[in-house]
């Protein structure tokens, strides 16, 4: 029996959530003003969203201050793992003093709301502000060079605290925009890393909106002009404006978020990563069972990549595994005898092992193009404080964070003792008084 299309019943404005997910076991139809947690939690304007969920900037009465408010869909909240992870990670590192502690958003509180399309896990947290991805998406694509240093010390930090506390972060793709606070695609990668946002539990409401936007309303209509359904609300929110481009930060302070797809060291990973393509590690398609801290070094290596230079480290037009292991071996030179012997598409790139097909019919060069090439065109030829040294330095690290045996990869220790770290990293920290 052939599966039909679900039925299209409302439209997609741009910038808003699917309004299609306003159905029971999906998402609560919060809106300004609305109260929650007996009244401590007051909405005053909307952070962002994702397919699993929406989040809001909310003023907390018990401790005067601002909060993100994290609101699960009614399905995600039934078996979401994220608040035990969070509540773990921020009372071990506190009680354990974890270096770079600081550098991950920690839980402040949750509670459940029950609505017309079910009972909604919220979570609260510091508001951040925009992603490094959405930072990055005009020209010219790249962070001041000191800033993008500091950013990719803290990341590295981070994940080093993360991995002191027994956690791998993991990852998960669920949406398609790109904005603050969106669970899109999240790992550890620029899409989740978000900036510190500067003290605003002093701003008057009146006073936030004049410095980040009022909030904007829709009106929700169903495409047929039929009646909205029960748990549908009557008008959908844009997000605050929290975009600052790229080359305007001045204030390089990160906070790693979304735990949802994460688990505790000794638990048996997921069968499947739900990491965007390009930020795989080769055991997520040739060993799985291999899974595991090594994963989140990988992803490490290429969001460290993309926020020092203006591009990603792999890159494909819409790719799939195929490509994913065509570009590794570009980069990175031949898979481990076993693998390749088991990488059935090899064919459609390669003649033989360590010969391109100049006929293929994937959209990729037909040579190889390794990590020191990257690095020298990831926009910082005419940087004169990106010197050879550095550069060179870069590709040491990143290339013991790239092995593609996890057993022989870099440890989150490793990569923070290493010559690039040392050098550039942990001192570009100091002029922004930003303590690990």
């Amino acid at each position: 029996m052939q599966e039909t299309s679900p039925e299209i019943i409302y439209p997609f404005p741009e910038g808003i959530e699917n309004l299609h997910g306003y159905q029971p076991g999906g998402y609560h139809p919060a809106n300004i003003c609305d109260a929650y947690s007996n009244g401590r939690y007051r909405i005053i304007h909307k952070i962002g969203f994702g397919s699993y969920s929406t989040v809001w900037l909310a003023r907390d009465s018990h401790l005067e201050r601002y909060v993100a408010l994290k609101i699960l869909d009614a399905e995600a909240s039934m078996d979401s793992n994220e608040a035990r992870i969070i509540r773990h990670i921020t009372q071990s590192s506190e009680k354990n003093n974890f270096t770079g502690k600081s550098f991950i958003l920690p839980l402040l509180d949750e509670f459940h709301i029950n609505g017309p399309n079910g009972q909604h896990r919220c979570l609260t947290t510091e508001p951040a502000g925009c992603s490094l991805a959405s930072s990055k998406k005009n020209h010219p694509w790249k962070f001041q060079i000191q800033v993008a240093r500091a950013m990719a010390a803290q990341a590295i930090l981070g994940v080093r605290a993360i991995h002191e506390c027994n956690v791998v972060h993991g990852g998960k793709s669920r949406l398609s925009f790109c904005l603050p606070y969106a669970d899109y695609l999240h790992d550890l990668y620029p899409n989740n890393i978000l900036l510190a946002l500067r003290d605003i539990n002093h701003m008057s409401v009146d006073e936030l909106y004049h410095h980040f936007s009022t909030p904007k309303p829709t009106e929700v209509h169903r495409l047929d002009g039929g009646p909205l359904g029960p748990g549908v609300p009557s008008h959908a929110m844009f997000p605050a404006i929290l975009y600052v481009k790229c080359l305007k930060v001045e204030d390089p302070r990160i906070r790693i978020t979304d735990f949802g797809e994460s688990w505790f060291g000794d638990a048996v990973p997921p069968k499947y990563l739900k990491t965007p393509m390009l930020y795989r590690p080769p055991e997520d398609v040739f060993a799985k069972e291999l899974l595991g801290f090594p994963a989140d070094i990988w992803t490490l290596a290429c969001t460290v990549f993309e926020i020092m230079g203006e591009r990603s480290l792999f890159e494909g037009f819409y790719p799939d595994k195929a490509d994913l292991v065509a570009e590794m071996i570009s980069c990175l030179g031949p898979l481990p005898s076993s693998w390749w012997d088991a990488w059935e598409e090899k064919s459609e790139f390669f003649v033989e092992k360590g010969v391109w097909r100049t006929d293929m019919a994937r959209a990729r060069d037909a040579k190889s193009h390794p990590l020191r090439w990257r690095i020298e065109n990831m926009g910082r030829q005419e940087d004169p404080d990106f010197s050879p040294d550095e550069a060179e330095s870069l590709a040491v690290m990143l290339s013991t964070m790239l092995e593609y045996d996890p057993a022989k990869r870099a440890s989150a220790t490793d990569v923070i003792n290493s010559d690039w770290m040392t050098r550039w990293g942990l001192p570009s920290l100091k002029p922004f008084n930003i303590s690990v």
